[in-house]
C-alpha cells in the first residue's frame, strides 16, 4: 500500500507539471473508458444474438436482413473500438515526446539556476543517467504505460461487470481465484522497488566511474592502476547486476502465475458452464459469451500486471527528474538596481562556511584586499585559499559572516554586475566546444582585432596558436586535453584580461608553464591591471615577493596578515 501511496502522490506531480495538457491526458483515459464500454459489451450482444438466433421461433422466421444489419452493427462497434484506441494512443504519444522534450530543455535550464552547492552535492554520473536512462523511461511512462495501465485496469473491472451480468454463478466461480493471484503477484513484486532504486544509484555511480576512467586515462596507465580501476568498476557493476537479476527473476515469474491461474479459472467454468447448461438454467448463447470473457480478461490481466511492473521503474525516474525540476532556484538578486563598483575593496568579517553541513573548513575568517593593490593569499595545500575565492566569487551564498566589495555584500550584487567586474583564473581553466578565438572571446562583444591580438600577445598564446594550421580557428573541446593545459592557462588570463575586470583574481594562474614564461606573463600582467585589485592565490615565491600585501592562513584560519 505504501508503494502504491507513493506512485499516486509522483504522478499527480506529473499531472501537475503538464499543466495545461492535463486535459489531454483526460480526453485520452475518457476515450480509452469507451473503448473499454464498447469491447465490454460487443461479446454480451453477440451471445444474446447467438440465443436469439438458435431460438425455435427465430429459425422459422429468420429475416437475412436483420441478420445482416445486426452483424453490421458489431462491425461497427469493433471500428470504433479501434478508432478510439488508436486516437487515445495517436494523442499520448504526440504529448509524450512534447513533456519529455520541455522536461529535457527545463532540466537543462534548472542545472544552470540551482546554487553549485546543488550540483557538488550529486556524483556527475548522476545527473548524467537522468537525462540518458531517467528520460526515455519517463517518456515511456506517459506514451504508453501510464494511460495503458487506466485502460487495462477499466477493462478488466469492465469485463467483470459483464461476467456478473452474463452468469453470476461462473463470475463469482472464477473470481474466486483473483485475490489468490494477486497475493502471488505481491510476494513476487514486495521488494522490487528497492531493487530498482539500487539499479538506479548504481548506474548512476556506473556512469561517473566511466567519466572518470576515460577522462584520465592516461594517467591511470602511467600510475599502473588498471586492476584497481577494475575492481572498482567490477564492485559496482555486481551490484547493478545482483539487483536486475533479482527484480527480474520475481517479476519474469509474474506471466506464468497469471496464466496458470488464467487457465485454472477457464477450466473452472468450462466444467460449472456446462452444467449449468445441462441443468437448463444457462443458454448456450451466454455461456460462449462467458468463455470469451475469460478468455478476453487475460491479456488485459497479464498486461495491467506487467505494465504495473513497468511503471514502478519509471515512476521512480519520474520522481528523480522531478526532483532536479522542483529544486528550488538559487536566489539571486535583482538585475536592475543601478550597482556600480568603486574602488575594488574587498573585506571579509568573521566569515565561516562548510561545503558539507558539519564539516566547518573556513573558521571566522576577516581580513581587508586593498583596492588598486597585489595581494597575495598564500598557505598549505587545502588550507581553504581556493575556497575564499569561490566565496568572493559568490559561488556559494551559505556562509556566515559578510563578504563585501565596496561596502556591499556579495550575496546583493547582480549576479551580472559582479561577473562583469570580478574575473577569475582558475587553477584548471574551462573551454568549450568550439575554437580558440570563440573561447577567448567567451561573452564578450565589440573586441576590435587589434585589442584581440595584443593581449593574446602579452599572454603568450599567440605563439603557441601560430604554430597551429588554423591559428585562432582551431577547434578545442571541453574535458578533451587537446588543448594543453599550459595554453588553456594562457587562454584563460587572455580571457581575463579582455573583460576589463575591476578585480581580477588568479588562483596558480601561471602554475605549469616554465618560471621564465610565467614570470614574463606576470610582469606584462602588472602593466595591463594598474589600478586594479589583484588577488593572487600561488606557492609560487617569486610571485608571492611582489605582491604589496601577503595574508596567510592554515587549516582555514588568518594565522597572519
Amino acid at each position: 500500500m505504501g508503494m502504491i501511496s507513493q506512485s499516486t502522490i509522483v504522478l499527480r506531480r506529473l499531472e501537475d507539471y503538464v499543466g495545461d495538457d492535463k486535459y489531454l491526458m483526460r480526453k485520452c483515459i475518457m476515450l480509452s473508458f469507451a473503448a473499454t464500454v464498447i469491447l465490454s459489451v460487443v461479446p454480451y450482444f453477440c451471445g444474446r444474438v447467438l440465443d436469439w438466433l438458435v431460438s425455435p421461433d427465430t429459425v422459422q422466421a429468420l429475416d437475412l436482413s436483420m441478420l445482416l444489419d445486426l452483424c453490421t452493427f458489431i462491425i461497427l462497434l469493433v471500428v470504433l473500438w479501434y478508432v478510439m484506441t488508436c486516437h487515445s494512443k495517436n494523442i499520448m504519444s504526440k504529448m509524450s515526446l512534447q513533456t519529455a522534450r520541455r522536461m529535457r530543455n527545463e532540466m537543462n535550464d534548472k542545472l544552470l539556476r540551482v546554487p553549485i552547492s546543488y550540483i557538488d552535492g550529486m556524483p556527475p554520473g548522476d545527473l548524467s543517467s537522468r537525462f540518458t536512462a531517467d528520460m526515455p523511461a519517463v517518456s515511456k511512462l506517459i506514451s504508453n504505460d501510464y494511460i495503458g495501465f487506466i485502460v487495462h485496469f477499466t477493462m478488466i473491472i469492465g469485463i467483470f461487470i459483464m461476467m456478473f451480468i452474463t452468469s453470476p454463478i461462473l463470475a463469482i466461480l472464477y473470481a474466486i481465484l483473483m485475490p489468490i493471484t494477486v497475493l502471488i503477484i505481491r510476494y513476487l513484486i514486495r521488494d522490487s522497488e528497492d531493487d530498482y532504486r539500487r539499479q538506479k544509484a548504481a548506474v548512476a555511480e556506473l556512469n561517473t566511474q566511466m567519466s572518470d576512467i576515460i577522462s584520465a586515462h592516461k594517467t591511470i596507465k602511467a600510475e599502473n592502476m588498471e586492476e584497481v580501476v577494475k575492481k572498482r568498476f567490477t564492485l559496482y557493476n555486481d551490484e547493478f547486476t545482483e539487483a536486475f537479476i533479482r527484480s527480474n527473476t520475481r517479476t519474469g515469474m509474474i506471466a506464468p502465475v497469471v496464466s496458470i491461474m488464467a487457465n485454472i479459472g477457464y477450466l473452472v467454468t468450462v466444467i460449472a458452464g456446462v452444467l449449468l447448461i445441462y441443468g437448463g438454467s444457462m443458454p448456450v448463447g451466454m455461456f460462449l459469451s462467458f468463455l470469451i470473457y475469460v478468455r478476453l480478461v487475460n491479456s488485459p490481466l497479464l498486461m495491467t500486471v506487467t505494465v504495473f511492473d513497468g511503471m514502478r521503474e519509471e515512476i521512480i525516474s519520474l520522481e528523480r527528474i522531478l526532483d532536479v525540476l522542483e529544486e528550488p532556484d538559487e536566489e539571486v538578486p535583482s538585475e536592475d538596481d543601478g550597482f556600480v563598483m568603486g574602488e575594488g575593496r574587498v573585506s571579509f568579517r568573521d566569515v565561516s562556511f562548510s561545503y558539507v553541513e558539519g564539516r566547518e573548513i573556513i573558521h571566522s575568517v576577516s581580513f581587508d584586499i586593498e583596492p588598486g593593490k597585489i595581494t597575495a593569499l598564500v598557505g598549505p595545500t587545502a588550507s581553504g585559499k581556493t575556497t575564499l575565492a569561490n566565496l568572493m566569487m559568490g559561488f556559494y551564498s551559505d556562509y556566515t559572516g559578510s563578504i563585501e566589495i565596496d561596502g556591499r555584500e556579495i550575496r546583493t550584487i547582480p549576479r551580472k554586475d559582479l561577473s562583469h567586474r570580478l574575473v577569475a583564473v582558475l587553477q584548471n581553466p574551462w573551454t568549450f566546444e568550439g575554437t580558440i578565438r570563440e573561447n577567448v572571446l567567451y561573452n564578450m562583444e565589440g573586441v576590435s582585432e587589434e585589442t584581440f591580438l595584443d593581449v593574446c600577445r602579452l599572454t603568450g598564446l599567440d605563439d603557441y596558436v601560430g604554430r597551429l594550421t588554423d591559428g585562432y580557428e582551431t577547434r578545442i573541446g571541453n574535458e578533451m586535453n587537446r588543448l594543453p593545459l599550459a595554453q588553456r592557462r594562457m587562454l584563460a588570463i587572455s580571457r581575463a584580461i579582455l573583460s576589463d575586470p575591476k578585480i581580477l583574481i588568479l588562483d596558480e594562474a601561471v602554475a605549469g608553464l616554465d618560471p621564465i614564461t610565467g614570470q614574463t606573463i606576470f610582469d606584462r600582467l602588472k602593466d595591463r591591471v594598474d589600478g586594479r585589485t589583484v588577488l593572487i592565490i600561488s606557492h609560487n615565491l617569486a610571485l608571492i615577493d611582489q605582491a604589496d600585501t601577503v595574508i596567510r592562513i592554515d587549516e582555514g584560519r588568518i594565522v597572519n596578515e
